[in-house]
């Protein structure tokens, strides 16, 4: 990771431009609720008909008489049967050799037989039996009458409709305000999967290496954020005293700059560090919320930005506690002497880190304890 150098200057120095004020809009008036409508009256149950009349029973008609019935005829007299013995040729017996019998029989079955005996009498036809008398129909049973149709209920009235509510008033708008989307760590790491500007990228810490402190501290190889999560990150330490230079001519703040507090944009998956484009994004700064624990110790805030050969801090000198939105506009190099150039968005492309660094002093060391919380890309 780059280390970002203070830079040296004579100790004269404008005096800072404070930060503006975040816009407020004024909320809309609320909407007076409309009236109930009055219920419609119940109409009236109708009346319930009158039952018809049971129909009176037919009656049920008389029996026929059975009829008597026919006598039986006398039966016929049996015929008499012809007469004689049985020597063959005569009836009764065997026919000749010859298949023939004697003169009036005839060879049947190789038996001769007569077929003229005389016939028995007819009998008397019985006489026909007298028929019953039809029976008497019933007579049919009277029908009963119709009952009478109830009568139909009254329709209820309409209910009256309640009045609309009148509409609240629109807001007035806020100046500026912030986008609500707010970057999140996990194990001290965004990815650039968990939030829509394309950030990917750690936090971390680093110290001049001349006596400042810091903790966590991130340059002893060791991780110091990997239990990070959720949004809010803090440092606290103390930075040194600045001494004068080699000569003795100057005071050297190239050397004693103090500690920093960083965050990556654009780290790769193996952790190399490369260019931000912000327009790609749509993004034209950043705010966030400082809780500063030690006021006497102002905190200064950089975009460190690759120019080519180097990094290029644009800074804001002081921040103030609570909300800051910084726009790449409101930067500048040297933030601490009037004049500097400001961050235009074509440099902007070139952005790296994000950098938040406590000054130090020639009069004594200088105690720091700060965080940072609710990191958002600002896209207007």
């Amino acid at each position: 990771m780059a280390l970002t150098t203070g830079t040296g200057g004579a100790a004269g120095a404008g005096s800072a431009g404070t930060t503006g004020a975040a816009g407020t809009g004024a909320a809309g008036t609320s909407g007076s609720a409309g009236t109930t409508g009055t219920a419609g009256a119940t109409g009236s149950a109708g009346t319930t008909g009158a039952a018809g009349t049971t129909g009176t029973a037919g009656t049920t008609g008389t029996a026929g008489t059975t009829g008597t019935a026919g006598t039986t005829g006398t039966a016929g007299a049996t015929g008499a049967a012809g007469s004689g013995s049985c020597p063959t040729g005569t009836e009764g017996c065997a026919c000749y050799g010859n298949n023939s019998c004697n003169s009036g029989l005839s060879c049947l079955s190789h038996l001769c037989v007569s077929t003229t005996g005389t016939a028995g009498t007819t009998g008397t036809a019985g006489t026909t039996g007298t028929a019953g008398t039809t029976g008497t129909a019933g007579t049919t049973g009277t029908a009963g009458t119709t009952g009478t149709a109830g009568t139909t209920g009254t329709a209820g009235t309409t209910g009256t409709a309640g009045t609309t509510g009148t509409a609240g008033t629109t807001g007035t708008a806020g100046a500026g305000g912030a986008p609500t989307t707010i970057l999140t760590f996990s194990d001290g790491y965004v990815a650039r999967a968990s939030n829509t500007w394309g950030v990917q990228g750690s936090i971390y810490t680093f110290t001049d290496g001349a006596g400042s402190t810091t903790s966590p501290d991130c340059t002893t190889g060791m991780p110091c954020y990997s239990t990070l999560s959720g949004t809010k990150f803090c440092t606290h330490g103390v930075g040194a005293t600045v001494g004068l230079n080699a000569s003795g001519t100057a005071y050297d703040y190239a050397t004693y700059w103090g500690a920093a507090l960083a965050m990556d944009l654009n780290e790769s998956d193996s952790a190399t560090r490369g260019p931000y484009v912000a327009s790609q994004h749509g993004v034209v700064g950043f705010s966030f919320n400082l809780t500063n624990n030690l006021p006497a110790s102002k905190v200064r805030f950089s975009f460190e930005v690759w120019n080519g050969s180097a990094l290029v801090p644009y800074c804001v000198d002081a921040l103030n506690p609570g909300q800051n939105v910084v726009h790449f506009s409101n930067a500048t190099q040297n933030c601490y002497q009037t004049g500097g150039t400001a961050l235009t968005t074509t440099v902007a492309d070139g952005l790296e880190a994000l950098q938040w660094q406590v000054p130090t002093s020639p009069n004594g060391t200088t105690s720091y304890d700060y965080c940072i919380d609710s990191l958002t890309p600002l896209t207007q």
